[in-house]
């Protein structure tokens, strides 16, 4: 990191991961180019899960190439008289992989609504379950930076 004096704990950037309730999700495009979307998410056992549909861009890409990295990030405030933005950030990289076992799928989806929709019941039919794609990041880094 370029600014070392920038650089948080470890633990506190998964704190902050484990915080947030949206980011960013990057990965190599099936082209090979850069893509990037942005995403709600939930950490479950230490992984990043983001659900999605069956099908699309984001589930081709994984298919291709499993390298991900995922930012999640608070905006404190814009400092206009020093001209910065006051934040803590966090990035993750490691590799996802498209969750097919549906017992898995159902508890990491109850997980999700856990952390997303506190106290909201996860009722969701095995249909609806198959119909709904998980995609489960295992980290094997992350980094945090912050200007406060």
């Amino acid at each position: 990191m370029r600014r070392a004096d920038r650089e948080i704990p470890v633990g506190e950037a998964m704190t902050l991961l484990a915080e947030a309730k949206h980011g960013v999700l990057s990965m190599i495009d099936a082209d090979g180019g850069p893509y990037a979307v942005p995403v709600n998410h939930a950490v479950v056992d230490g992984c990043i899960v983001i659900h999605c549909a069956v099908r699309g861009r984001k589930l081709d890409n994984v298919r291709k190439d499993a390298r991900v990295c995922y930012t999640a990030y608070n905006v404190i405030e814009i400092d206009a008289e020093e001209l910065t933005t006051r934040y803590t950030s966090a990035t993750a990289f490691g590799r996802a992989e498209l969750v097919e076992d549906a017992a898995t799928k159902r508890r990491l989806l109850a997980g999700m609504t856990e952390r997303l929709a506190p106290g909201a019941t996860f009722a969701c039919s095995d249909e609806t379950v198959a119909n709904t794609g998980v995609i489960r990041i295992k980290v094997d880094s992350v980094a945090g930076k912050a200007n406060r």
